[in-house]
């Protein structure tokens, strides 16, 4: 990603951190966080791996309009002065001085909101704050400015199903994905599971032949698709009633996939 001015700017309100799962939001030390590119906010529990929820980003005026606190959102950063849920999915904010991060989809309104008195919660919708990976590091502070880069990245879908079809579509000839590997992209739990066959049952057209099990063995119920990873040069084992492909060899390496320009090219 080339540097480039930014445009609508606006302001770090507040700074948060969650340190492990079962513990909550604390404010930092210092009124500063480091992120990392590819990684996340350092010492942040959501930090690391593939997915698209390394950071989520809230409005202060949001959070004003619903008389909520800042926090309340299990939000990492409250920006104020921006229009942030206006803004389109892949999406670049320059958040102090080297800091960039690219917008993913809006974060989902769960159970937890209407725990904070908001009713009804689907009035969040869309307005809970936006999920980010950063794409270049660096410390950012309170009051530290926060811009839109001219640049963008392709849109993520909100919806989780049509955010499968986005990933499905994008697997190479040659490549294989896991069932593991495709929740953790999506940035859903491993509770999806169970709702992955449906997926696929409603995904026709797609090139489907191309997911395996979490354990690397073909599904029953993709027509033909032995014969049509052979096909693409998918080494396929048989091992008494499987059938199985060498992830580590075919595996599609899924690491780039939200940090890849418009244009193909990683960022």
């Amino acid at each position: 990603m080339k540097k480039s001015q930014t445009h609508a700017k606006g302001r770090v309100a507040s700074l948060f951190l969650k340190s492990e799962k079962a513990s909550p939001l604390s404010k930092s030390r210092d009124g500063t966080l480091l992120l990392r590119a590819r990684f996340g906010i350092e010492g942040d529990v959501n930090a690391g791996g593939v997915g698209p929820r390394q950071v989520l980003l809230t409005s202060l005026e949001t959070l004003h309009q619903f008389k909520l606190q800042p926090g309340d959102l299990r939000e990492n950063i409250v920006v104020a002065e921006l229009p942030l849920d206006d803004l389109p999915s892949g999406s670049v904010l320059r958040l102090g001085d080297s800091a960039a991060v690219r917008l993913t989809y809006h974060c989902e309104v769960c159970k937890y909101i209407g725990t904070l008195g908001v009713s009804p919660i689907a009035s969040l919708e869309n307005r809970r704050g936006f999920l980010g990976v950063v794409l270049t590091g660096g410390a950012v502070r309170t009051g530290d400015s926060v811009g839109v880069l001219p640049v963008r990245f392709d849109p993520v879908p909100d919806r989780p199903f049509d955010r499968f079809l986005w990933v499905v579509k994008q697997i190479p000839m040659g490549k294989v994905m896991t069932y593991k590997q495709i929740l953790d992209v999506l940035g859903v739990s491993h509770s999806y599971y169970r709702v992955l066959p449906t997926y696929m049952k409603r995904a026709e057209g797609y090139p489907l032949h191309r997911i395996l099990d979490s354990k690397g063995r073909l599904i029953p119920h993709v027509d033909g698709q032995r014969a049509l990873l052979e096909r693409e040069g998918v080494e396929v084992h048989a091992r008494a009633d499987n059938e199985w492909v060498d992830v580590s060899v075919f595996g599609w390496n899924v690491g780039h996939l939200y940090y890849r320009a418009a244009d193909g090219d990683p960022a």
